[in-house]
């Protein structure tokens, strides 16, 4: 998780910047869900609570703890009501710093269960352009903005991170395109006034991201003045045709309806997936089963 520090001034009341970074601002509300979530993933994790279950368990449980997550955000993201609320956007804001740094969404994807893999990817994708496109539409005859329809000074960071982090997902072998998810959702800005280019990083101002990213370019082939370019490359970019097509692709509703359908094993021996709610003497005939707390 990216370090959250506050710098000294221009932050609003109620947020903190990401690196000292003066784009990089994040609510501490936001920060506040990314704990509960990191701590339940902690409680779910074999190797934190001293145990040895299956290979896959922290996987699925990951799996499971993403799953609970979508589908109560999907809930909100659903409600006239709550959909414009600013608590709403707080739990996408936590999803997004979740995803784009945390073991659960490196776990997620390498389960034995490509149809529940691709379940949580694609309700993460569904949530961030439907509420993004609710938001512009509430905001009519205006242009969305940062403080209309609702007063979110951080939303063109939080956008632009969300659709970044939907790209550490490419070559997974899903059928939806993460870039060009991303591309719809920056157009969504663009076409707003605001900040509609693809981020270099997802937290900017993080020298170990940087120093990663220039060694990743000096890896790459270079193109020499002679060499053909591919014969299909990828248009970058969106208009706004691209972002009705995405938008139609990624349907919130649909995808929740996949998510709850898609289900992992049955949580082990009938015990929930958080191991510290397991009882006491449970926990000590797991551990038992491979030599006792000496090992762990």
């Amino acid at each position: 998780m990216p370090a959250a520090t506050v710098a000294p001034t221009n932050i609003p009341e109620g947020f903190i910047a990401v690196n000292d970074h003066p784009t990089e601002i994040w609510s501490k509300a936001a920060f506040d869900h990314v704990e509960r979530l990191q701590t339940e993933e902690e409680n779910r994790d074999p190797d934190a609570q001293g145990v040895y279950i299956y290979n896959d368990y922290f996987g699925y449980a990951c799996c499971d703890l993403l799953k609970q997550e979508m589908l109560a955000i999907g809930k909100l993201v659903s409600k006239k009501t709550e959909k414009l609320s600013l608590a709403t956007f707080h739990r996408l804001e936590a999803l997004t710093l979740y995803m784009a740094n945390s073991m659960g969404a490196s776990a997620f994807h390498t389960i034995d269960d490509p149809d529940l893999a691709e379940a949580i990817y694609d309700a993460y994708g569904a949530l961030w352009i439907t509420y993004i496109l609710d938001l512009e539409s509430a905001a009519k005859p205006q242009k969305l903005n940062p403080t209309h329809p609702v007063a979110v000074p951080n939303l063109e960071n939080v956008v632009r991170t969300s659709a970044k982090t939907i790209t550490q997902f490419s070559g997974l072998g899903f059928d939806k395109n993460p870039d060009d998810l991303q591309d719809a959702m920056l157009r969504v800005l663009e076409r707003n006034d605001m900040d509609g280019t693809p981020k270099e990083q997802l937290f900017l101002g993080d020298s170990d991201s940087e120093n990663e990213d220039e060694e990743e370019e000096e890896r790459r082939p270079k193109r020499t003045k002679d060499a053909r370019p591919a014969k299909k490359a990828r248009r970058t970019g969106a208009d706004d045709t691209d972002v009705r097509s995405e938008a139609k692709a990624w349907k919130a509703s649909a995808a929740m309806k996949a998510l709850r359908e898609a289900h992992g094993p049955i949580e082990h021996g009938g015990r929930p997936w958080n191991i510290t709610k397991w009882p006491p003497a449970a926990l000590q005939a797991e551990k038992a089963r491979f030599g006792g707390d000496d090992e762990f």
